[in-house]
């Protein structure tokens, strides 16, 4: 994971300068994610919410981050969350994000999982930052 000048808080904030925000979501065998997020400017997000939904009762969990591009386009793995309460459990987080190295673009990773091995993955599609 990318831990390098940059953080995830587990605090919520709004903005009332927030630019807009949007939705991502994916799916995978065994596992559905969405995410609301909203831009606060180049180098952060004022709000995400996430939902983790597992879809089967097969004894493996769901888990669920974001993928952020940096202006070099490197790629930033930020913290899962993980979704161990059996199928249809649905819990959800807010935070936001900050990266002094840029926020160009955004999506959403949702996996199936057992312990530290990840069975299957899908993403959305990524999202550009309107500040970029």
């Amino acid at each position: 994971m990318a831990a390098t000048a940059a953080f995830l808080s587990v605090a919520s904030t709004t903005s009332a300068s927030a630019a807009y925000g949007t939705v991502l979501s994916a799916e995978t065998t065994g596992a559905f994610g969405d995410v609301y997020i909203t831009y606060k400017s180049h180098t952060s997000l004022s709000r995400v919410d996430f939902r983790s939904v597992d879809l089967l009762a097969d004894g493996h969990h769901a888990r669920l981050r974001l993928n952020t591009k940096r202006d070099d386009g490197s790629v930033a793995n930020w913290a899962w969350r993980y979704n161990y309460g059996g199928k249809g459990a649905q819990p959800t987080w807010k935070s936001t994000l900050d990266d002094p190295r840029g926020v160009a673009q955004v999506r959403l990773q949702v996996c199936r999982g057992e312990g530290n091995d990840i069975l299957n993955c899908a993403y959305s599609k990524w999202e550009r930052n309107a500040y970029k």
